[in-house]
């Protein structure tokens, strides 16, 4: 016997309520958990903003989405992690442009020296048509879904004798991480680069192994590298980015107000919070840093930047036009 719907709504509420179950079961939102994975300890400011992004994320999705963050390289580390999100073998993490650069050269930009002048030409770049260029060509190329490009900081040379300009280096022993821009700034600059591990920098300054190094302010207050090395010059000769990228696979198919949440999360809590936190981090360790050692603020800069051109030469030469294109529209940003 067919029972109508007129029939069986004329049976009451009772079987109203069943006739309407299936609905109300698919305008339930299913729950859906994530994992977010980085290299940095929990003590790190980037895992704090992971924590404040994840409450971010639950509550814009009233308890849908769960984020499940494993700091410390407990998954990937900072390659690894970059690998896996274009695999869609993981749904977020903490990593950056020049590590993109591994699978498209051209995204190393960032770190070429003094390309960029300061924290609000880096904003500039970041949060205009370069970064929205960048965040396309990183979809499009590697299946990598940048939520928010986002900022570590300056780094500063740290040095036994003073600085003042770029002839003031010509000959020092000078430890470098072992990143080919890196070597070939030092190298440009007619420095001895010496790549040693960075937790044998204190005792390499106390030997007379190197004479300087280059860092970001806080790495230098925190390893009290000033006892050992009295001057301390801010040439923010490269800057290091650090950004919220997702697995572009993982985010098509996530509904539509998910996907919202996480990017409205993303902005809010890498280009404001975290911005700001960073910013006044570096900005009291240079603070401590003028109080425990000879500080020059405002070193020659053009002269530094004046010999990069063998170094910006080498890696368009490496990474190709598009690389040179990028380099060209942050010079006209300025």
């Amino acid at each position: 016997m067919t029972i109508s719907r007129r029939r069986l709504l004329g049976y009451g509420a009772g079987a109203a309520s069943l006739l309407a179950a299936p609905y109300v079961a698919r305008a339930q939102a299913q729950p859906i958990r994530l994992v977010f994975s980085h290299h940095v300890p929990t003590t790190h400011l980037a895992h704090g903003v992971a924590e404040k992004f994840a409450d971010q994320v639950k509550t814009l999705t009233n308890g849908q989405v769960t984020i499940d963050i494993r700091p410390a390289s407990q998954l990937f580390n900072l390659r690894t992690s970059a690998e896996a999100l274009q695999l869609g073998t993981l749904d977020l993490a903490w990593t950056d442009l020049g590590t993109l650069a591994n699978w498209q050269p051209q995204f190393g930009f960032t770190s070429v020296p003094f390309l960029f002048s300061d924290y609000d030409h880096v904003k500039k770049v970041l949060y205009g048509p370069i970064g929205e260029q960048v965040t396309k060509e990183a979809k499009d190329t590697l299946g990598v879904d940048i939520l928010c490009l986002g900022a570590s900081g300056f780094r500063i040379f740290v040095s036994k004798r003073e600085i003042k300009s770029a002839d003031d280096v010509r000959g020092i022993k000078l430890r470098v991480p072992e990143i080919p821009v890196y070597v070939e700034m030092a190298r440009a600059l007619g420095t001895n680069p010496t790549p040693i591990p960075a937790g044998e920098i204190y005792t390499a300054l106390q030997t007379g192994v190197i004479d300087a190094f280059e860092a970001p302010p806080d790495f230098v207050t925190s390893g009290k590298h000033y006892e050992v090395a009295k001057f301390m010059t801010r040439t923010h000769h490269i800057f290091t980015e650090v950004s919220m990228m997702s697995s572009a696979k993982k985010m098509a198919s996530l509904p539509a107000n998910v996907q919202k949440a996480l990017r409205d999360a993303a902005v809010e809590q890498v280009s404001k919070a975290m911005w700001e936190a960073n910013l006044k981090i570096q900005g009291d360790a240079w603070n401590e840093l003028t109080s425990k050692a000879t500080s020059n603020a405002s070193p020659d800069i053009p002269s530094f930047r004046a010999k990069m051109g063998p170094v910006i030469d080498s890696f368009v030469a490496k990474a190709g036009p598009k690389a040179k294109a990028y380099i060209e529209a942050v010079q006209k940003t300025a």
